[in-house]
């Protein structure tokens, strides 16, 4: 029997079928005219959870923090034009971070490419630059060959995107009218369309790292070393990394410079090391304490005297990441090993380590990031009300073990670099470390939250919250209690750590640009609640209620950024005297 169909409305659900199949659970979906065949068929699967975002550019974000919380590929559906090209930040991130999105796009047919057409612009590829893989799906046929490469394409898209080359993926749908499902363009046999569907052309198979390239060299260069140093660069890492980490660093006594960014510090590691951005500016560090050999999990560390150091050291460098990316823009690494980090730990802890090793290296490490430690801690207590370092330890101290925290770029992140305690709680980091940009922070933070049976905080400055307010949509809609630190210093006060600082004339205008605006308007517009943080009192009760929400909440603090800023200086400056004095010493 014979049964009437819309041809684009089957291309898109053999399309959306294959990636239910595969694993995909999440769809964010922009509304738009020339996508829909593909809002049908995402809509009508009851297998995936639809998200509605209407701004195209909180809804990549917030598929990214979907993405990045579930280690799953996450799908993206815009229309055509512009709307495409409002995805490109997100795409950019999730390729820098290895996030796994596949992006949907509709598109107008190509004959009507170059031809003043409403709403049609080049999609063939658009995102080259930052895509792991493109496919033109090209205008629907209905032939058998046709209808299985369309689910061709989805299997090895997921595929791609999880497993061979873990990023985004794009697909582009060339669409020609009528797309609603009743306006029947074809007929095919009802036997047929029901063996198109129970295809599945997708078999999961169990990746594993089976052998490393040069491990046994690199064990015996670690074997051989007393002065080694473990970086734990920015990067979500699983649970298993980071217990094979502490017995690693425990086995051969190397410290682990652990980057905020990382979830390093927040594991129970008696070796993390967190003030070494203060004594990594003291030039007596490295001629003193240079080591033989460093370690480099994950993206390159964050500050700027983290990566000057990593660049002056004379240290044999190597990296250890999946996929042998070049996390090193000093390109002074001497060796890239391409492996997951906890398969390398696992597969290098099996080896005969010398019984006998000294510590005296990790020892004298540990000594000064003490000293440091102790003094920070009273220079962060005494510090006026409310200085941005403080509002990060305070903030630690009262987030529950088991949290998912985000953390936004520019002043937040460094930081949480400067300021984070190393604790045992738990504390899973997240961050948009990929390209380091201030757009889709809240869309981000949103997705990772809504994807979560934990809580989760985002801590923000003012001009990447100003940024994303379109983002605070999806926490009005779907009711997400994300629980925002919005630290407004009015501009961008980490431009005051630049030698532009000093030319007054242009920097306020230019630069820093204050912007005198009011947030509580538009979080009261979202439907959020909006705090004025007085004091440290009134920071923890509205915490315990927010924890209690079902609503997203900003707690508001207005600080003083030239003020910080000396604090930070006023701790640099000490820190220096400190590592120098205990070198010295020895």
């Amino acid at each position: 029997m014979k049964k009437f169909i819309n041809r684009n409305i089957l291309w898109a659900e053999l399309f959306v079928d294959q990636l239910a199949r595969c694993g995909v659970k999440h769809v964010c979906i922009s509304p738009g005219s020339r996508s829909t065949p593909l809002i049908f068929a995402f809509a009508q699967n009851k297998k995936l959870k639809k998200f509605v975002i209407i701004d195209e550019r909180s809804s990549g974000f917030f598929a990214l923090g979907l993405a990045k919380s579930t280690n799953t590929p996450v799908a993206v559906v815009t229309t055509s034009g512009t709307a495409t090209a409002e995805l490109y930040p997100a795409i950019v991130e999730a390729y820098q971070q290895r996030a796994p999105l596949i992006i949907c796009t509709g598109d107008r047919p190509p004959e009507l490419y170059n031809t003043g057409a409403n709403q049609t612009i080049n999609q063939i590829n658009i995102y080259k630059n930052h895509i792991r893989k493109f496919y033109n799906a090209g205008l629907p046929a209905i032939s058998k060959n046709k209808l299985l490469q369309i689910k061709k394409i989805a299997a090895e898209a997921f595929d791609i995107s999880l497993n061979k080359n873990l990023g985004p993926v794009h697909i582009n749908f060339p669409f020609n009218k009528p797309f609603e499902p009743d306006s029947f363009t074809d007929k095919i046999d009802e036997i047929l369309l029901k063996e198109f569907y129970s295809i599945n052309f997708y078999k999961k198979v169990e990746l594993k790292n089976l052998h490393i390239k040069n491990l046994e060299k690199v064990f015996q260069k670690i074997n051989k070393t007393d002065k080694g140093i473990i970086i734990c660069g920015p990067g979500e890492y699983n649970k298993s990394f980071y217990n094979l980490l502490n017995k690693f660093s425990s086995k051969i006594n190397f410290p682990v410079f652990a980057d905020a960014s990382s979830s390093a510090r927040f594991t129970n590691n008696k070796n993390v090391i967190t003030n070494y951005d203060s004594f990594f500016r003291s030039s007596e560090f490295i001629n003193r304490l240079d080591p033989q050999l460093i370690l480099q999990f994950g993206a390159a560390p964050t500050t700027k005297f983290s990566l000057e150091f990593f660049e002056k050291s004379k240290a044999a460098k190597i990296l250890i990441n999946e996929f042998g990316d070049l996390f090193d823009p000093s390109k002074t690494s001497s060796v890239i090993l391409k492996a997951k980090p906890e398969v390398f730990l696992k597969e290098i802890l099996n080896k005969n380590f010398s019984s006998k090793r000294k510590n005296e290296y990790l020892d004298s490490i540990k000594l000064i990031n003490d000293k440091i430690n102790s003094f920070r801690k009273n220079k962060t207590a005494n510090a006026k009300f409310p200085f941005e370092g403080k509002i990060i330890s305070e903030m630690l101290s009262l987030i529950p073990s088991g949290s998912n925290l985000f953390i936004s770029n520019s002043m937040p992140v460094r930081d949480l670099d400067y300021f984070a305690e190393a604790t045992d709680k738990r504390i899973k980091v997240f961050s948009n470390r990929g390209a380091s940009g201030i757009d889709g922070i809240n869309s981000t933070a949103l997705g990772i939250a809504v994807s979560s049976k934990h809580p989760t905080i985002l801590i923000t400055g003012d001009l990447s919250f100003y940024h994303d307010l379109n983002g605070l949509l999806a926490a009005k809609i779907y009711k997400i209690p994300l629980i925002i630190i919005l630290i407004n210093n009015n501009g961008g006060s980490i431009f005051e750590m630049l030698p532009v600082s000093k030319y007054k004339n242009i920097f306020n205008e230019y630069f820093k640009t204050p912007h005198e605006l009011n947030f509580k308007k538009f979080v009261d517009g979202y439907e959020g609640n909006f705090v004025d943080i007085k004091s440290w009192e009134s920071l923890k009760t509205e915490f315990n209620k927010a924890l209690e929400r079902k609503t997203f909440s900003v707690f508001h603090f207005k600080t003083d950024s030239s003020e910080s800023l000396l604090v930070r200086k006023e701790f640099w400056n000490e820190a220096i005297k400190i590592t120098n004095n205990l070198l010295n010493d020895n």
